[in-house]
């Protein structure tokens, strides 16, 4: 046997056989490094997927609840497992696909370059998988299947729109379909609609996104108010309009909270939120003034707790309207409920 190291043919290394001779090892490693690093760059080409089954979708699931809840310890919630379970079906998946998904350690969660686009691309098959169902039930005549609806919050109480009567006609006319609702601020509304991650959307839409269609509703008076231990509250004269806007004022956060409430321009938006609950919880302070929906002021002004400011001068509308995906993305789920939407809002009382 002849091997060359070092530029020299050696047979052994005077009175010792070869596979004593030092170089005789450093070659022997190195092959073994060479091959090894050969045979991983072999599999991972060669770890391909040629069809997708259904625990490949599963695994899909379980990687995209761990990318939303930000790791494996706090996707134990949402997915109803151990943290152990979700780490094996997640090396079950790299596995699978032949690729590594994510990082973990000290440094916290993150996707690699390959997890980010199979983060992507996932999101993508599952929303084609249930479009795909969706309308292959609607084939058969029934509509079933999820709808999801996001609007507003706080509707309920307004006399212009019955969001219950909405939602009772939804389960008549759609008896086999799935309903969710949320609450949602209206850019991730028009987001999710865009996505098609949300089906139909109801909120006020100042700026219209191109790829939406929107269908005015209904509009909602905004009262001005203040609050029990207010100076405003217990004052006998009107303001001014400069006097008001000197006061701190409770914004909505909406688009950044750039949103114009009506007539009044205050000088600081101390208070932001996206729920008119926060919004009401400012003006009870005794600290804010703050715009609240007529059916919102209502029970809180009866008890005292509340009262108007100028609500002749102050006051506005917000137009609120519907939103859905524009042209043939449409299905008949959607069809139904822009109809039954509609008719809630132009219905009479």
């Amino acid at each position: 046997m002849t091997i060359r190291t070092n530029g020299r043919f050696v047979l052994g290394h005077g009175n010792y056989p070869y596979w004593q001779v030092p170089e005789f090892f450093s070659f022997v490693i190195a092959k073994q490094y060479v091959l090894s690093r050969l045979y991983i760059d072999y599999s991972r080409r060669n770890t391909m997927l040629s069809a997708l089954a259904t625990p490949d979708l599963h695994l899909l699931r379980v990687f995209l609840a761990v990318v939303d809840a930000g790791g494996f310890s706090r996707a134990q919630l949402a997915l109803n497992v151990s943290q152990s379970t979700i780490s094996t079906q997640m090396n079950n998946l790299e596995t699978r696909l032949g690729l590594k998904l994510c990082r973990r350690g000290r440094a916290g969660f993150a996707l690699t370059d390959d997890g980010h686009r199979v983060n992507h691309l996932a999101r993508e098959l599952l929303q084609d998988c249930d479009r795909f169902v969706s309308r292959v039930n609607e084939l058969g005549g029934e509509i079933t299947g999820e709808l999801r609806i996001a609007t507003a919050d706080s509707l309920l109480g307004i006399s212009v729109f019955r969001l219950d009567r909405m939602i009772a006609e939804v389960r008549k006319r759609l008896p086999a379909v799935s309903l969710q609702l949320n609450v949602m601020d209206p850019l991730e509304i028009e987001r999710l609609v865009l996505e098609q991650k949300l089906h139909v959307g109801i909120h006020t839409f100042p700026n219209h996104a191109p790829g939406l269609r929107y269908l005015p509703l209904f509009k909602e008076e905004q009262i001005l108010c203040c609050g029990r231990g207010h100076p405003l509250f217990s004052r006998k004269s009107a303001p001014t309009r400069d006097e008001i806007n000197a006061f701190d004022y409770a914004s909505r956060s909406y688009y950044g909270g750039v949103l114009k409430p009506g007539p009044m321009k205050p000088i600081r938006d101390a208070v932001k939120s996206g729920s008119m609950e926060g919004i009401t919880a400012a003006i009870l302070s005794g600290g804010f003034l703050g715009h609240l929906p007529e059916q919102c002021a209502r029970p809180w002004i009866s008890a005292g707790e509340m009262k108007p400011v100028l609500p002749t001068e102050m006051s506005y509308e917000a137009l609120f309207e519907c939103v859905l995906p524009a042209g043939s993305r449409t299905s008949r789920a959607q069809a139904v409920v822009e109809e039954i939407i509609v008719s809630s809002a132009n219905s009479p009382e």
